[in-house]
């Protein structure tokens, strides 16, 4: 007997209704397909609650289909939208052994169903981030950015939060049921795949840490100061960035000349982390014991 997709379609369909399912599907994502005489279905539930009933209907579908001599391959899958980000602290091996890495705990919504999963960020990728951020020769050791958790949860959890969206959104064979797969690693390689190499954000990233550099950093706060700008207001400092690109000394360059511009340029993840980046320059002006006079000249910015 040779059935159509569209016939293995209407089994599936006819048995998720009958268990009052079928309203969880999201019609859009799922697929029936035949390929090459073989039969794959993807149905993708827009509520976790049913994936287990309809697992059953369609693996009690394709056995009724490896009667007839069909074959019959399948994924079931939901849609998962992350609703929380936690740093735990130092990953940990079940007998309690120091991982090289640092864990994160994400909580994940499907309808009515939630679920938890542990990603470990390997210190490999937050190595990454840093070389990425320009932080290389802020800290001596990686160790220095790990007490307290401050760097991680700031600077890792935009990034993390990409790797998932990416994860979450692959169909088909590909795809990552985090019930089934709750520990999950982000390496140096995930990392460099997440951030990418772009030039904006590299240009931008420049243009901030050009404008905390000692030599500047004083012609920074004056033109923040004339223009009644708060350094916290990071979309009202954009502009003033502008000045900053292709660097205070460098000339004969050819360079963009709108951080606005730049910055639109930037995908999500890149524009948290710029956030992020700014945010800890100016955390750490406001400390650095070099700049006590600039900072009491200038606390009006600064507050």
């Amino acid at each position: 007997m040779i059935l159509t997709a569209a016939q293995v379609e209407e089994l599936v369909e006819r048995g998720m209704r009958n268990a009052g399912v079928s309203k969880y599907v999201n019609r859009a994502r799922s697929q029936f397909l035949d390929l090459a005489g073989e039969m794959f279905v993807e149905v993708v539930l827009d509520d976790g609650s049913a994936l287990e009933d309809v697992e059953r209907i369609v693996h009690h579908t394709a056995k009724e289909l490896k009667l007839q001599g069909i074959t019959l391959d399948s994924v079931v899958r939901a849609v998962w939208e992350i609703v929380g980000v936690e740093y735990i602290g130092p990953s940990r091996t079940p007998d309690f052994q120091r991982r090289a890495a640092e864990e994160f705990r994400v909580e994940l919504k499907s309808g009515s169903r939630q679920c938890q999963v542990i990603v470990d960020v390997s210190w490999g990728a937050i190595e990454v981030l840093r070389h990425k951020l320009g932080l290389r020769d802020s800290w001596t050791t990686l160790d220095a950015v790990l007490p307290d958790g401050h760097v991680v949860r700031e600077m890792v959890a935009p990034a993390l939060l990409t790797f998932l969206d990416q994860g979450l959104s692959r169909g088909g064979v590909s795809s990552w049921n985090p019930l089934l797969d709750q520990r999950i690693e982000l390496s140096a390689t995930d990392m460099s795949f997440v951030l990418g190499q772009s030039p904006a954000f590299e240009e931008l990233r420049q243009a901030i840490s050009d404008a905390f550099d000692p030599p500047v950093l004083e012609s920074f706060l004056v033109s923040l100061q004339a223009g009644g700008t708060k350094i916290r207001n990071f979309n009202a400092v954009l502009p003033e960035l502008s000045n900053m690109l292709g660097g205070p000394y460098r000339r004969g360059e050819t360079f963009s000349t709108s951080a606005n511009e730049l910055f639109q340029r930037l995908d999500r993840t890149e524009q948290e982390l710029l956030r992020k980046y700014f945010e800890g320059r100016v955390e750490r002006l406001q400390t650095d014991p070099r700049f006590p006079e600039l900072v009491r000249k200038f606390e009006v910015v600064l507050t």
